[in-house]
C-alpha cells in the first residue's frame, strides 16, 4: 500500500553509526542515539505517558538467595521488562534500584502511547510469570503505575553522551501511583484512561491525593485489554450527520446481495472523524440482508509483526465456528477435491506463515516450505484465493471489515492486496478505513470506490455536543465549537468534556452558552497526545516552520514565517503541512490558515515558554519596523506574550481604549487583565484592575435596565 501525492524525502544519517533514518526521526534506529538535528534543539513541551515498575519481591529475593543469584534473576527479570517496552515502541529512560522507569511519547509520539503504555505493563507482568511457570517458581510481582501528560523534554549532554531528558509532574504521578498499587495491581490516572480512547478494562479505585498535584487523582484499576472495542467517540447508538454515507455503504451491500459479485468501499478520514463508527452501524443492516460480519483490526504497534493481520483476520473467522485458526484453515483448504500436488503447496505456504510468526501447529509441514522466496510468494497468493473462495462456498455473503489499513503489517499486505483483487468474484462487502495520504494502491480497481469523511457542520456538531451535556446548546457556541474541532466528533466530544469540567458553560433561557470564547485555551490532553503525535511525526523543518506559524496566529503569510525562521524559505516546509493536512494553502491574495484552533494551539502549546517569548518579540519587531502601522491590539498581544512588561503596558492601555471606542468591552476587558498580571504586584495593577470592574458594573444587566 502507497499514498499518493507524498513527497520524498532524504534520510537522516546517525552521526554515531552512520546508520539511514527516517527524515522526521529523533534518534537512531539502530543504536539509539539522539540524531545531530534533535541534539541542537533546546527541547520542547510534550504530551507522553510514563510508567514505573518496580519489583516487589526484592527483599525477598535477598534473604532467601546468594547475592550473585540475585543478580542474575533481576538482571533477567530487568530484561523482561525492557523487552517489552520495545515491543510497544516505548524507551527506558533509567533503571532505579529494583524498578524500571520507561516513558511512552518523549522520543517517538504515538496517538496511542497511553494504550501501548497498558500494554506493556500487562506484558511486563505476564512475562514474569511465563518465567517463572516454566521453572516452577513463585513469580516475581509488579507494582505498576501509568500516568500521563505534559512534560519538557529536553536534551541534556554529559560529556560525550547526550540524552533526552523528561520533567514534569507526570513523572512524579507515575512514580506515587506505583507506591500506592498493591503487588500484582497495575494503577492509572485519568488522562491515561481517557486517552486509551475504551481499549481499557478498568475499575475506579478512588481519588487519591498525591504529593505534588494540587488536585486529588481520580485512579484506576487495569484489569486488562478489551478485545471488542467500543467503536466511536460518542459510543454506539448515536450517529449523527453521515445519512449520505451511510447510504453508500449500504449500496456497496445491497448491490453485492443482488449480483453476487463483491464490492470495496474505502472510507477514509482523520483520526476521530468516525470511520470505524460510521461502518460499525452497518452490521444489522448488513445480517439483516443474510451477510456473515467479520471485523478485523490492525493495531499501530503490531506493524512489526510478521502477519499480524492475515493471523487476526484468520482468528476472527474461527472464532465464530468455535475453534482455532489453524483447525478451520484445515477444513477450508483441504478437501477431498484437490489433489496431493497442490496439497502441498497449500500446506507449505501456512507453514511458511507459522514459521515467520512463530506460531505452533505446523511444524510436520515446515519440509514443505519451498526454498525459492519467489515460489513462497506465489504459493501465498494461491493461498489466500483458496481460502477466500472456499469460506464464500461453505459461509455465503459476508460483509468483512479492515479497520485502519494504514498499519496493516508489511508481510500481510500482499495477501490483503488478493483479497481485494478477488473479491469481486465472491459475496463479500469489505469496508476499508485508513487515514488521508495512506490511500491504498489498489484503490482505482473498477470494484472499488473511495468515500472520503469530512467534520459535521455546524448543526450536527451542536448534536453531538448535546448528547454529551443533555441539554441544547445556544446557536453562538455550537459555531464556535465548530470553528475550533472542524466537526471532528472526537474532538467535538472531548472538547466539551473539558468545558464542563473547568465549568465554562452556562445556561441562559434553557440552552448552554459559552461563557467567554477568548478564555478557553485548554486542548484536552488525549486530543494534544493525538495532534502532537501528527506533529512529531513531520520532517524538523516542517514542525519548525509550523511553530513559528502557531505563534504568528491562525492565519499566517509564508513571507513572515520565512523572516521569523531567519530568512530560510519556507514553501517547501508549508507544502509539506498542507499534504498533512494540517494547514490550508492561501487563496488569491489571501494568507495561509490552520485547519482548525485545536492544530494551532497543539502546536504553540508544544514549544517552550522561552522560544514563545523569543518568537513573539522577534514578531512584535516585524510589525513595529514593517510599512504599515500594524494593528494596536496586536502589536500589544505579542508584546505582552513575549514577557517585555514596559512597552506591552502601555500597548495593551491603547488597545483597550481603541476596544471601548467600537464598543468592544470585553476585548477592552480582557486587554486590562493581561496589563494586570503583567504588572503583578506593581500598584499600577490595582488600576486596571479598577477599571475592570467599573466596566463590568455598567454593563450589567441591572445598570443597563436603569438607563
Amino acid at each position: 500500500m502507497e499514498g499518493r501525492g507524498r513527497r520524498r524525502t532524504k534520510a537522516v544519517r546517525c552521526a554515531a553509526c552512520g546508520a539511514p533514518n527516517a527524515a522526521s526521526a529523533r534518534f537512531c534506529d539502530q543504536c539509539g542515539r539522539i540524531l545531530a538535528s534533535v541534539a541542537r534543539a533546546p527541547g520542547d513541551r510534550r504530551i507522553v505517558t510514563a510508567l514505573f515498575a518496580d519489583i516487589v519481591d526484592y527483599s525477598r529475593l535477598v534473604t532467601e538467595l546468594d547475592a550473585e543469584e540475585v543478580v542474575g534473576r533481576i538482571d533477567e527479570a530487568f530484561g523482561l521488562l525492557a523487552a517489552a517496552v520495545e515491543r510497544y515502541d516505548g524507551a527506558v529512560e533509567k533503571f532505579i534500584g529494583d524498578a524500571v522507569f520507561a516513558v511512552f511519547g518523549a522520543r517517538r509520539a504515538h496517538d496511542d502511547d497511553p494504550l501501548r503504555a497498558a500494554l506493556c505493563g500487562l506484558e511486563m507482568t505476564s512475562s514474569l510469570e511465563q518465567v517463572a511457570h516454566d521453572r516452577g517458581e513463585p513469580p516475581l510481582r509488579l507494582r505498576v503505575g501509568i500516568a500521563t501528560g505534559e512534560v519538557v523534554a529536553s536534551v541534556r549532554e554529559v560529556g560525550d553522551r547526550t540524552d533526552l531528558v523528561v520533567t514534569g509532574d507526570t513523572v512524579t504521578t507515575a512514580m506515587r501511583l506505583q507506591e500506592l498499587a498493591e503487588p500484582g495491581e497495575i494503577l492509572l490516572d485519568e488522562a491515561s484512561v481517557r486517552a486509551a480512547r475504551q481499549r481499557l478494562e478498568v475499575e475506579v479505585v478512588g481519588e487519591h491525593a498525591i504529593r505534588g498535584r494540587a488536585e486529588p487523582v481520580r485512579v484506576h484499576r487495569l484489569r486488562g485489554e478489551r478485545q471488542h472495542r467500543l467503536v466511536g467517540a460518542a459510543g454506539p447508538g448515536l450517529l449523527i450527520g453521515r445519512v449520505a454515507d451511510r447510504a453508500r455503504l449500504r449500496d456497496a451491500l445491497e448491490s453485492t446481495h443482488r449480483t453476487g459479485r463483491g464490492r470495496v468501499v474505502v472510507v477514509i478520514g482523520d483520526a476521530g472523524i468516525g470511520k470505524s463508527r460510521l461502518v460499525a452501524d452497518m452490521e444489522e443492516e448488513a445480517r439483516g440482508l443474510g451477510f456473515a460480519w467479520t471485523w478485523t483490526e490492525n493495531l499501530s504497534y503490531t506493524t512489526g509483526e510478521y502477519y499480524a493481520f492475515a493471523r487476526t483476520f484468520a482468528q476472527r473467522l474461527a472464532d465464530e465456528h468455535g475453534t482455532d485458526s489453524g483447525s478451520f484453515a484445515r477444513r477450508l483448504l483441504f478437501t477431498s477435491d484437490i489433489d496431493e500436488t497442490t496439497t502441498r503447496r497449500l500446506a507449505g505456504a501456512v507453514a511458511a506463515i507459522a514459521r515467520d510468526a512463530e506460531f505452533s501447529g505446523w511444524e510436520a509441514e515446515a519440509a514443505l516450505v519451498p526454498a525459492d522466496p519467489a515460489d513462497i510468494r506465489r504459493s501465498l497468493g494461491e493461498l489466500t484465493a483458496r481460502y477466500v473462495r472456499r469460506l464464500a462456498e461453505t459461509g455465503g455473503p459476508r460483509a468483512v471489515v479492515i479497520d485502519d489499513v494504514h498499519w496493516a503489517d508489511r508481510s500481510s499486505r500482499p495477501l490483503l492486496d488478493q483479497l481485494i483483487k478477488i473479491v469481486t468474484d465472491v459475496p463479500f462487502t469489505v469496508f476499508v478505513t485508513t487515514r488521508p495520504g495512506s490511500i491504498p494502491a489498489w484503490a482505482p480497481l473498477a470494484h472499488v470506490e473511495l468515500l472520503e469523511l469530512s467534520g459535521l457542520d455546524s448543526r450536527g456538531t451542536g448534536r453531538l455536543a448535546a448528547s454529551v451535556t443533555g441539554t441544547s446548546l445556544g446557536d453562538e457556541t455550537s459555531d464556535w465549537l465548530h470553528e475550533r474541532t472542524g466537526g471532528n466528533p472526537l474532538f467535538v466530544v472531548e472538547t466539551v468534556r473539558a468545558l464542563l469540567e473547568d465549568d465554562a458553560l452556562v445556561m441562559r433561557d434553557g440552552r448552554l452558552e459559552l461563557g467567554d470564547p477568548s478564555g478557553v485555551d485548554r486542548v484536552p490532553v488525549n486530543l494534544r497526545a493525538l495532534l502532537g503525535a501528527r506533529i512529531d511525526a513531520l520532517q524538523p523543518a516542517a514542525r519548525a516552520a509550523l511553530q513559528v506559524a502557531s505563534v504568528i496566529g491562525m492565519s499566517f503569510s509564508p513571507a513572515l514565517v520565512s523572516e521569523l525562521l531567519g530568512g530560510a524559505p519556507a514553501d517547501d516546509a508549508l507544502a509539506v503541512l498542507a499534504e498533512s493536512s494540517i494547514v490550508d494553502p492561501a487563496e488569491a491574495g489571501g494568507e495561509w490558515r490552520f485547519r482548525h484552533p485545536l492544530i494551532h494551539d497543539v502546536a504553540y502549546a508544544g514549544m517552550l515558554s522561552s522560544r514563545r517569548r523569543e518568537l513573539h518579540g522577534r514578531l512584535a519587531d516585524s510589525l513595529e519596523s514593517g510599512p504599515l502601522p500594524p494593528q494596536i491590539g496586536q502589536l500589544a498581544h505579542h508584546r505582552a506574550a513575549s514577557g517585555d512588561r514596559e512597552r506591552a503596558v502601555p500597548l495593551l492601555a491603547q488597545a483597550a481604549d481603541a476596544a471601548l471606542a467600537v464598543g468592544a468591552v470585553t476585548e477592552a476587558a480582557g486587554y486590562w487583565r493581561t496589563a494586570a498580571v503583567l504588572l503583578g504586584d506593581d500598584p499600577r495593577a490595582g488600576e486596571f484592575r479598577a477599571r475592570i470592574r467599573e466596566l463590568e458594573i455598567a454593563v450589567s444587566p441591572r445598570a443597563t435596565r436603569g438607563r
